[in-house]
């Protein structure tokens, strides 16, 4: 059975954690991301910096076009890195403006010059799409060749933000008796111009090595590390394999653009902020994302939405167990919201005036272990249980 840290890669990321245990946790230590003073120095404000990235998903738009797809994917890349840091910062209620930079390293042996206009281009694009709905101001960035490092392309981006104090939605406040919304990630939203597989942006290189067939190992072995040589690419499918139920491919759906929750969140914190206590992109650690948020407490989720044609399809025909799954990717459910029981017929309305399907996925209880959090998921293929925990650092 494939796990992530077997592909060198570590959803739970306890040694990035152990390693900043001491840092500073900034004024929000428990907060969905770091929050430090404003750096206008004015009390009644903060400020909101975020570092992330499109990862491993550049892999498959890099072969994707060698096997024929539009140079248009490339597009996606970049949206995927930018929505995964404004996403992040919505989490704790940045809505308003953003400033935004790149960083781009390519092998430029193997990437095109093409592809890096299409990216750049992607930015622009994106940051066009979601203009009716907040400011984001595109501040350059870097593109350097750095052959000797990178394989193929890394894709990140820097976002930045300033915002009340007053107006922080800090997840640590998630407590006994909350009630757990969640948010498909598939479909199409108003804002959407096409079906969203549901994929984000993370996860990839378990992905992508557990569905794809070992002709990509041959053709392309810059995509991999010869340490994982032996799982690399150990999947029954190719990139233009048809995901039953859907009019995408395999290809396309895996690079389907990651969903921004920022127009819902911001709309859902306008019509009541003090409903909502916690926030949970679910991207890194997928479902598993809350167990770091709050003190002593259980996130029962046993409603779970649907995962959708393309995680179902993941899941019937991967070599990836369930609890790796759920603690990987996010499932068709990568939004979910701890809130009060007032709160919750205004979210699913809202939601529904966004065409995103939403529903009470489960509540929070207290934790049954002293200093530790932790997840119940009932997963909704197997009916089986599957239990995460995490002692408090």
């Amino acid at each position: 059975m494939l796990t992530y840290k077997e592909l060198g890669s570590d959803a739970d990321k306890d040694a990035v954690h152990e390693a900043t245990k001491k840092l500073d946790k900034g004024i929000f230590p428990g907060a969905f991301c770091f929050i430090s003073p404003d750096i206008a120095d004015d009390d009644k404000y903060c400020y909101l910096k975020h570092t992330d990235g499109a990862g491993s998903k550049a892999n498959i738009a890099y072969m994707a076009t060698k096997e024929g797809f539009p140079t248009d994917v490339w597009k996606g890349i970049a949206h995927d890195s930018l929505v995964m840091n404004i996403d992040d910062m919505a989490a704790v209620g940045a809505t308003e403006r953003f400033q935004l930079t790149n960083s781009i390293d390519r092998n430029p042996m193997v990437i095109s010059d093409e592809a890096i206009s299409k990216i750049i281009d992607g930015y622009k694009e994106a940051i066009e799409k979601l203009a009716g709905y907040v400011k984001i101001d595109m501040c350059g960035g870097e593109t350097a060749d750095t052959g000797n490092n990178v394989r193929t392309i890394v894709v990140n981006s820097d976002a930045s933000a300033r915002m009340k104090i007053e107006d922080i939605v800090d997840a640590s406040q998630t407590a006994d008796g909350d009630i757990l919304v969640g948010f498909a990630s598939y479909g199409k939203t108003k804002y959407e111009n096409e079906y969203n597989s549901g994929v984000s942006s993370n996860g990839f290189t378990l992905l992508a090595h557990a569905m794809l067939d070992s002709s990509y190992k041959e053709k392309y072995p810059e995509t991999y590390d010869k340490n994982i040589s032996d799982s690399a690419y150990s999947g029954k499918f190719n990139l233009k394999t048809q995901i039953p139920g859907t009019d995408m491919t395999l290809g396309a759906a895996m690079l389907s653009p990651t969903r921004s929750y920022l127009p819902l969140i911001k709309e859902l914190l306008e019509n009541d902020k003090n409903g909502i206590k916690g926030i949970f992109n679910c991207t890194g650690g997928g479902l598993t994302k809350p167990i770091r948020f709050g003190k002593d407490v259980k996130y029962i989720m046993d409603d779970m939405i649907d995962p959708g044609a393309f995680f179902r399809f993941v899941y019937e025909n991967s070599d990836i167990e369930p609890h790796e799954l759920y603690k990987t990717f996010n499932m068709g459910c990568r939004l979910i919201i701890s809130c009060v029981k007032e709160a919750v017929e205004d979210i699913l309305k809202i939601a529904a005036s966004f065409d995103i399907e939403a529903k009470v996925i489960g509540r929070v209880e207290r934790s049954s272990r002293e200093d530790t959090n932790e997840i119940e998921i009932t997963d909704p293929m197997s009916k089986k249980i599957l239990q995460y925990e995490k002692k408090h650092v």
